[in-house]
């Protein structure tokens, strides 16, 4: 009777419109009356239904004082949206969250009830699809602006960098175009429209702020090394931060990427031959650190903040790709080294030394699972994302459009690397759906959006992708 009374309360609440002369509406709600027991204890008896996916409508019978601000209930350490209570059931939504059998607990004031069994089984749904762009198509790059086309209507060229920022009801996506960042477009998910941008010259792969309302970047190649920004208040115009990094102190000829640190405040970038600068952007400096052996000779002293200690590659060729993000999970950064297809980890000591470790890869060319450093191989990592559980997303390019290998994104987490999307061996045509059924050639990087999914650089998909685990 308990669970039929529960699906009959959920049922209740409905909207009564009634319309009086066409001009005026009357919205009737019916009232709850609460059924709390106060002669008996405060109970959770039962969760239904017992398993289930994201957003799924769920509802827990017991014996429930307080209001609806009052009461709180996780899957895991994931928050539900509740929705309803009349003191014998609570309606909610079901939160995103590990996959499996993930304990159900109900916090109502200060007072956890966590009983030892109420579990949910949680079905993980994951699906990879096109947002903009035509899959597959021969275009190295267009010279149309796509000025107001729909986001499935534009034919990209190598699709390179890119960045999810804040929008009405969806994130928008910056997107960089070719390897010498020459065009930057704004994807509008919010109207399906599409926007090109006024962009310095040969512009380097964007970092979000943590408001999600600004992207930040600098010139790829070694040209200049000016920080610029772009913003919402600013109508999406981009603006310099007045912090310009010498190409003297900091000479490797690429810097494919730069992360925010632990706040805005704080941001960094990593040439090409693992050299850091690390920048504060309110009083506009920057140090440089390197290892002994990549400290240039003209550094200014004035400029120089320390020495990178540990096993960071000594050997780079100018086509080094490499890439750096901050891990607000770990507390440290993580460098990419395509041509050594190996990840470092690198941590900021507090006497101003950086300490460099291994953390995947570096056996060698290819795409193999296990352990992070016994078992795995690495091809051609580039862009990386550490979302708020600890996973770093790595996309591995590949080594050649061509080749059928490699073209993949993996997952690190604890000690194992696992694959998540792509098919490593694989010459079959692009194509979309179930992540490991779907393949990529020469995808570049990526970015996590406010609902935790990944948006994907497809390089020459010429397309920008989504990667959704919910």
């Amino acid at each position: 009777m308990r669970k039929i009374y529960s699906f009959l309360f959920y049922l209740s609440f409905v909207l009564l419109l009634v319309s009086c002369d066409q001009d005026e509406e009357l919205v009737t709600v019916p009232e709850i009356i609460n059924k709390y027991d106060s002669s008996k204890p405060t109970v959770v008896d039962e969760i239904l239904p017992e398993r289930g996916i994201i957003d799924q409508t769920f509802i827990i019978n017991g014996n429930f004082p307080g209001e609806l601000s009052d009461i709180k209930v996780y899957f895991a350490d994931k928050k539900a949206v509740i929705t309803a209570t009349d003191g014998l059931s609570i309606t909610g939504l079901v939160p995103k969250q590990p996959e499996g059998l993930n304990q159900v607990s109900v916090v109502i004031g200060n007072d956890s009830i966590v009983p030892a069994n109420m579990k949910f089984k949680y079905k993980q749904s994951r699906s990879v699809k096109t947002i903009a762009g035509k899959l597959g198509t021969d275009a190295w790059m267009s010279d149309s602006d796509y000025a107001g086309a729909a986001l499935d209507a534009v034919t990209f060229g190598d699709v390179h960098y890119v960045a999810a920022v804040k929008g009405q009801t969806q994130d928008n996506i910056f997107m960089v175009e070719t390897g010498w960042g020459n065009r930057l477009f704004l994807l509008s998910q919010d109207d399906n429209q599409v926007q090109k941008l006024a962009t310095p010259d040969n512009l380097s792969c964007p970092t979000v702020n943590s408001t999600r309302d600004a992207i930040y970047a600098t010139q790829f190649w070694n040209r200049g090394r000016t920080i610029y920004y772009y913003s919402k208040d600013n109508s999406w115009e981009y603006t310099t931060t007045g912090v310009t990094v010498s190409t003297s102190d900091l000479p490797g000829a690429k810097v494919s990427s730069l992360t925010f640190g632990e706040d805005d405040n704080w941001i960094y970038l990593m040439d090409s031959e693992g050299r850091i600068a690390e920048v504060n952007l309110e009083i506009k400096t920057y140090k440089v650190y390197t290892s002994a052996s990549k400290k240039p000779g003209g550094i200014d002293p004035n400029n120089y903040g320390g020495e990178i200690i540990g096993d960071l590659p000594t050997s780079f060729g100018d086509w080094e790709d490499s890439f750096i993000t901050y891990s607000k999970y770990h507390k440290c950064f993580f460098a990419s080294f395509a041509n050594q297809n190996a990840i470092y980890q690198l941590v900021k000591n507090e006497d101003n030394t950086w300490t460099s470790t291994l953390y995947a890869g570096n056996n060698g060319q290819g795409i193999e699972v296990g352990h992070r450093l016994v078992d795995a191989r690495l091809n051609h990592p580039h862009g990386m994302v550490v979302n708020e559980d600890g996973e770093l997303f790595v996309v591995n390019k590949g080594s050649c459009p061509w080749c059928g290998d490699g073209h993949v994104i993996v997952k690190i987490f604890g000690d194992m690397v696992e694959l998540v999307a792509g098919n490593p061996n694989s010459n079959n045509p692009l194509m979309n759906g179930d992540p490991l059924e779907s393949t990529f050639r020469v995808a570049r990087n990526l970015s996590i959006d406010s609902d935790g999914n990944y948006i994907i650089a497809g390089g020459e998909d010429r397309t920008v992708r989504k990667l959704s685990i919910e």
